[in-house]
């Protein structure tokens, strides 16, 4: 039962939809975890229930038609930053489809072609590269080819030209710069005898001289496969090769053994790979215009997609500065649960904060989807969670295909998650903590139903209270071992890791109505702005011993209360 009361908590939308049921909670939690995941979620009770109920699911889109269960043939994966593994994967092979797997199965060593999901691999491959602060440079820096239709060139109308001059590299991985679609480039300059055959020189003829800007740079988010075929370029440059393949050979491929991974599709004895060629002419595979790989190119597999996921959530080839900048919005659409990054496509969630609970927080999930007309794939990855998942999809029906999969992944695994860490705070890290030391001076850290974080009930140090009414602690992202994401995941040996204690201003005021609450057009709420107002009195310093909460640190006044049960 307290299962399905949370799956009830659509993630897309259903708490603004359903007020009655699904209402934001009133603390205004930070954006990020609520609590620690320092644990293996693949031991917990509401992802067991996650994997048991999937397959059900599937079959569900398949009595409905929403997949077509003969043409289909897709694997998904499910993997989690605290193991550096799968925790659940899913295959399914439909009859129309068994000669297109030449092993006869779709596993997670099974390559596809996963369309624009390529764009991540280019952002990722720039970032690592040159830096994040690449992207506030010019694109004339690196390609000085696509320069001249500045303002002081009059026969260079900004309604016919785009003003390169203007446009950054992050305008351009974050689809803010106007570029448009690349479909034209393909059509005007394809070669008859060779359909693979694009010139660079070309490539810059047509962006600079013949492309009209879609919109004024930095206006909207407007999706670009044409900014992400200059992209490529700019990786090429960056890197010094002749090729967008050998620029993410060497900084992507080989940095993190994805031995799988290509932009060309593999050739050989004894692959392992879903082929359509063999069964419908029109098959995308084998067809690889190199100078779009950067945009839509990429071949891969299950396990190396897992491995490009985990690098990220580690933080592995970025800093963890680098990454967490990264991963963030850098626009809106008309949504408000869609957002943008650098090409990462947000979904800004509703869910439940606790198991059972009608009070929802917001979390960010980040993907990237893509397709090369037969073939479709999804990279995401929940940061709050340290999990991630992949669907690879190959079939007539993939393009449609994905976004059910992704809705019943998303709406299964995701809550699952967030239960499981939910209830591994109250195994782990809620209790009674006293510093024996000094009289009167203890701490109470709880779990509570419909509440986001640890709930910081109460703190006496010699005899004088600390605490507020509804104050929760939050992590804040600071390991006392190392710089890198991969010790938020931690789940041996000891660490601390920092935490804020964060309240909003008594009274409470009613959320947004948007969010279901009772209050008009904005949320006057103010929580954020208060963390280290009068100095560091809601800074708090928990110590763990292989995931247990074994200590707190209260720096502001020295105390160090330790558990007591």
């Amino acid at each position: 039962m307290l299962w399905e009361k949370t799956l009830i908590g659509s993630l897309l939308g259903l708490a603004a939809t359903s007020a009655a049921r699904i209402v934001a909670t009133d603390e205004v939690p930070l954006i990020g975890p609520a609590f620690l995941t320092n644990f293996d979620p693949s031991n917990s009770t509401s992802i067991a229930h996650a994997k048991s109920k999937f397959p059900g699911l599937v079959d569900g889109l398949f009595s409905s038609g929403e997949l077509n269960k003969t043409d289909l043939t897709f694997h998904i994966d499910i993997f989690s930053a605290a193991t550096n593994r799968s925790i659940y994967n899913y295959s399914h092979v439909g009859e129309d489809a068994k000669k297109v797997l030449t092993t006869g199965s779709f596993d997670d060593q099974t390559i596809s072609r996963v369309g624009s999901v390529s764009k991540l691999y280019t952002a990722y491959a720039i970032i690592a590269k040159a830096g994040i602060e690449v992207f506030s440079h010019p694109v004339t820096k690196y390609l000085p080819e696509l320069a001249s239709n500045s303002s002081s060139n009059s026969s260079s109308s900004p309604l016919k030209k785009i003003r390169w001059e203007e446009i950054t590299v992050g305008a351009l991985a974050s689809h803010q710069a106007g570029s448009g679609g690349g479909a034209d480039f393909l059509l005007k300059y394809a070669n008859p005898e060779d359909p693979a055959d694009y010139k660079t020189e070309d490539l810059f003829t047509f962006f600079r001289d013949e492309k009209a800007p879609v919109i004024a740079p930095w206006r909207n988010a407007l999706y670009s496969d044409g900014g992400y075929t200059i992209l490529g370029q700019v990786l090429a440059r960056l890197a010094g090769k002749n090729t967008i393949a050998e620029a993410m050979q060497e900084i992507l491929f080989d940095a993190l053994d994805m031995d799988s991974t290509s932009t060309k599709a593999p050739k050989g004895a004894d692959l392992n790979v879903a082929d359509r060629s063999t069964i419908d002419k029109k098959s995308a595979w084998g067809l690889d215009a190199q100078i779009v790989a950067s945009s839509g190119g990429v071949y891969t597999n299950a396990a190396d997609l897992r491995t490009m996921g985990l690098s990220i959530l580690n933080s592995e080839i970025l800093t963890q500065a680098t990454t967490s900048e990264w991963m963030k919005p850098r626009s809106g659409t008309g949504s408000l649960v869609e957002l943008v990054g650098a090409p990462w496509e947000i979904s800004r969630l509703e869910i439940p904060v606790t198991p059972g609970s009608n009070r929802t927080r917001i979390s960010d999930l980040y993907t990237k989807a893509g397709g090369n007309g037969d073939y479709t794939a999804i990279l995401g990855l929940s940061p709050d969670h340290g999990i991630g998942f992949s669907i690879l999809i190959a079939g007539s029906t993939a393009t449609p295909a994905r976004w059910p999969l992704r809705r019943i992944l998303g709406e299964t695994f995701i809550p699952a998650a967030e239960i499981a860490v939910a209830e591994n705070a109250k195994r782990n890290l809620a209790g009674t903590f006293v510093d024996k030391r000094t009289p009167s001076t203890n701490l109470t850290l709880t779990v509570d139903k419909g509440r986001p974080g640890l709930g910081l009930k109460s703190v006496w140090v010699n005899g004088t209270s600390y605490s507020a009414p509804h104050q929760r602690l939050y992590p804040a992202g600071l390991s006392s071992i190392s710089t890198s994401l991969s010790s938020l995941y931690r789940t041996k040996g000891a660490l601390s890791l920092a935490h804020r204690a964060a309240a909003p201003e008594p009274p409470m005021k009613p959320r947004a109505a948007v969010e279901g609450g009772q209050g008009g057009l904005f949320d006057n709420s103010f929580t954020w702005m208060n963390l280290d107002f009068a100095g560091p009195y809601d800074e708090f310093i928990l110590d763990l011993v292989d995931g247990r909460l074994v200590s707190v640190q209260f720096p502001i006044t020295g105390a160090v209360f330790k558990r007591v049960h």
